[in-house]
């Protein structure tokens, strides 16, 4: 394949606008190790939570808004109905909100580290196998031991077990990246015949590697969380406005842009997702209903992924996984 068939291949893939990500995810690295760091989550950053976690997960439910979608999905949608209530239903019957975030933070980091695997995988044109499976399986280990030790740190559940995570944390470490490393290298290497791909999956793993020593080794902690959360919203909006484009590219069939035809479907996405995002999430800092309800939205959306995205849906019928 000649330089020039494998440019117009990138600039062509909807997944070239994950490529620059690397480089910038540097800067913004050099200039958070220059100026140190102010936070130790994101959440505690002003208004990230405008712009980063939930608005690419209000952008997935923006593109069912359309009568052929919804009678699709008519079986799941009451399971993702109850998914919107139950944090908050278990919270009002007297659940600790330990027990309630312990499994939402480990579908949180299974999530993201899952789908930025899985899109590279299909872009690559590689099938699961035992080797994927233990690239995936080692980081989603480490990412959630890594998640955990932050958060506890920043008063989820006190610091009794920080202690007891941080010995943990030692001990995987080393191992875990190794095998990360190792397995990952295989992989890049099966997917050399298609370049693309084999770069997107190369990224993804480095990135993932470097974040987890950032927030294992190194005081900016921060920096690593905020690695993966940017790449894996980034490609969520690339996703879900490449699908809602193809779509109502030759008639308007989802109900919000169909309310808008003067506006390019790609501005109204973003446009719906960030503004409905603000009203959340200033909602959810005055009301414990609506903060539990983004934790619900958040948890239909893992689910809500797990099976729009399947050979022979709707959704996978107006948008291509494949590099080629």
């Amino acid at each position: 394949m000649t330089a020039s068939i494998l440019l117009r291949r990138l600039v062509s893939m909807p997944y070239a606008l994950l490529l620059p990500l690397l480089p910038l995810a540097v800067l913004c690295t050099l200039g958070f190790l220059y100026s140190g760091p102010h936070y130790r989550i994101p959440e505690q950053i002003p208004y990230w939570v405008f712009f980063f976690g939930l608005p690419h997960i209000l952008s997935s439910f923006q593109t069912i808004c359309d009568a052929e979608y919804l009678a699709t999905y008519r079986k799941q949608a009451l399971f993702i109905l109850c998914l919107f209530f139950l944090p908050f239903a278990l919270h009002e019957m007297g659940v600790p909100a330990s027990i309630i975030l312990t499994p939402f933070l480990i579908l949180t980091v299974h999530h993201v580290i899952v789908q930025q695997y899985g899109i590279a995988m299909s872009v690559a044109r590689l099938r699961p196998s035992m080797t994927s499976a233990i690239c995936k399986w080692c980081t989603v280990l480490l990412g959630t031991v890594a998640y955990f030790q932050c958060y506890s740190a920043t008063g989820l559940d006190g610091n009794e077990h920080y202690g007891m995570l941080m010995t943990l944390a030692d001990v995987l470490m080393a191992p875990l990246l190794a095998a990360i490393a190792i397995s990952g290298g295989f992989l890049v290497w099966r997917a050399r015949a298609q370049r693309a791909g084999a770069v997107l999956l190369a990224l993804n793993i480095l990135l993932f590697i470097f974040a987890l020593m950032l927030i294992f080794k190194t005081q900016y902690v921060l920096v690593g969380l905020m690695l993966a959360r940017i790449l894996h919203d980034a490609s969520g909006f690339v996703v879900y406005i490449g699908h809602d484009t193809a779509r109502n590219r030759m008639e308007r069939k989802n109900l919000l842009y169909r309310a808008f035809p003067f506006l390019p479907v790609w501005l109204l996405n973003l446009a719906f997702a960030l503004a409905i995002a603000a009203v959340l999430t200033y909602l959810s800092s005055r009301m414990t209903f609506f903060g539990w309800l983004v934790i619900g939205i958040t948890t239909a959306h893992y689910y809500m992924e797990s099976f729009i995205w399947r050979g022979g849906t709707p959704h996978r019928q107006h948008f291509r996984l494949s590099g080629a």
